[in-house]
């Protein structure tokens, strides 16, 4: 058995309390197709993995999963339950079937990633991160179970650093969320860009508590400044607040590096944005291959998976109807909803679920499961006498403690038959490979984002930043470099 942390909805919203009784849950608003997604390629590789008969011959993968909303309080209430079984959570005991755990995959967050890898670690259980990126999980004396499938961010400052020197941008503003994502990532660049002989104009911080409400004050510093180049450390849910500020003040002109949370944005890839973002460049989380994919994407229907509350509430969202369903969990619809009648089709969809051209955060859980898979599976090759344990024993695959199973995570060297290279550095992290994305503006008014170089710390020839300059556009359709502003 797998657990899976994914944050589904987002747009939290917190109750107002006087406490004078228990206070409410936080909850969400909004479905988020391209994070549905990301749980899709979980259940997908898990379907992929139980068909092929060369890894784990006669043995089932499962999983159970949660959806954190990026709430840290869910997060390790997820984590909890798959830790312990379903009910009330029992530290240090598993009241559900035995079956053994592989693994927890998740979650987004990096502050979320931190709590669970809190918990988890005190087990020594497996946790695979597909998107948590700040410097600190890389700490083994804090986190020794915790490994992840995307580069540090360590390593994704250094290339934006490298990749301003390279077009000459020395004078340039710096914008961050104010947690632990932002905070860490600006200030990695900061001493790079110092370091390179670029200086910083400002830096500001995005109050991801109130943006609307410091979104003014950051727009006010922008346009006092004399950089037309402007680095943002940001998620899309911190960053969108903001820039729609950005367009009702009609703040353009500027060049916009985006780091990898909002390199790929949907959300801020609408035709509202395209005044002020087109011609951004960021890195962005390395486009991999999950072949058959958006076979499985427009194959899920309720009717598969009845049980299923995700794949319900996806097709209440996406073909904007209701079920008919009589819970005390969900509303029975009134005499306004359009009922849904499951003859609808995922394949017509117009949104960011059904796009499988470019997968990146997907092909991050893609390489996770399989990670924990394959570990699984050379767990089972082991001959007693020969095995790496005390004694040359060997791990049983029915009833194998976690820190056993994470040798087998630290010991990952192989492909698969998709050509998945899988394996982790001595802190739990894959090697740094970004795509470095332009956004353009398409006929329709949306903007693409287009891939125009890469950066790869372990390219052989020590060329880790390669860009194509003449595919890159930026403001008003431009194809030159525009011009720097240096001290």
């Amino acid at each position: 058995m797998m657990g899976g942390i994914f944050t589904v909805h987002h747009d939290r919203q917190y109750r107002a309390t006087d406490y004078r009784e228990k206070p409410a849950p936080i909850t969400c608003q909004r479905f988020g197709f391209e994070y549905y997604r990301w749980l899709q390629a979980m259940v997908f590789a898990t379907e992929e993995i139980n068909q092929n008969p060369h890894i784990l011959p006669n043995i089932s993968l499962g999983y159970r999963i949660y959806d954190s909303c990026t709430i840290l309080q869910r997060s390790l209430e997820g984590t909890l339950q798959i830790l312990t079984g379903p009910g009330e959570p029992s530290p240090n005991y598993r009241c559900g079937k035995s079956i053994p755990l592989a693994g927890v995959v998740g979650d987004a967050v990096s502050s979320c990633s931190i709590a669970m890898a809190r918990v988890l670690g005190l087990y020594k259980q497996p946790q695979i991160s597909y998107v948590s990126s700040i410097p600190l999980l890389s700490d083994r004396n804090q986190f020794p179970s915790f490994f992840r499938t995307i580069p540090s961010d360590d390593f994704q400052s250094r290339g934006l650093a490298q990749l301003l020197i390279h077009f000459g941008w020395t004078w340039v503003g710096l914008l961050a969320d104010d947690d632990d994502y932002g905070q860490q990532g600006a200030h990695i660049l900061q001493h790079e860009l110092v370091n390179s002989g670029a200086c910083v104009a400002f830096s500001e911080s995005i109050i991801l508590s109130r943006a609307d409400r410091n979104a003014l004050h950051i727009i006010h510093v922008i346009k006092s400044s004399t950089a037309k180049v402007i680095v943002i450390f940001s998620s899309e849910a911190g960053l969108t607040p903001l820039m729609k500020e950005m367009v009702s003040h009609n703040v353009t002109g500027k060049i916009w590096i985006a780091s990898e949370a909002w390199a790929t944005s949907p959300l801020l890839s609408m035709e509202s944005y395209s005044d002020i973002l087109t011609g951004t460049i960021g890195f962005a989380i390395h486009s991999g291959e999950m072949p058959g994919f958006k076979e499985h994407l427009t194959s899920i229907h309720p009717s598969r998976s009845p049980n299923d509350d995700f794949t319900l509430k996806f097709w209440e969202e996406a073909f904007g109807c209701k079920w008919w369903v009589q819970k005390n969990t969900r509303d029975i619809p009134d005499n306004t909803s359009r009922l849904c009648t499951g003859n609808e089709k995922v394949s017509s969809l117009q949104t960011s679920y059904i796009d499988a051209t470019n997968l990146r955060a997907t092909y991050n859980v893609y390489r996770a499961v399989h990670a924990l898979a394959l570990a699984l599976h050379n767990l089972t090759l082991c001959r007693n006498g020969n095995g790496p344990f005390g004694k040359g024993i060997c791990a049983n695959i029915t009833n194998f403690a976690p820190w056993q199973l994470l040798y087998y995570i630290k010991g990952l060297r192989v492909s698969n038959e998709a050509g998945v290279k899988l394996f982790f550095n001595e802190n739990g992290e894959v090697p740094a490979r970004y795509d470095i994305v332009n956004w353009q503006k398409s006929p329709e008014g949306a903007l693409r984002h287009v891939t125009v170089g890469k950066y790869d710390s372990s390219d052989p020839d020590g060329h880790t930043l390669t860009i194509n300059m003449s595919s890159i556009h930026w403001t008003a359709g431009s194809t030159q470099v525009q011009e720097h502003v240096i001290i």
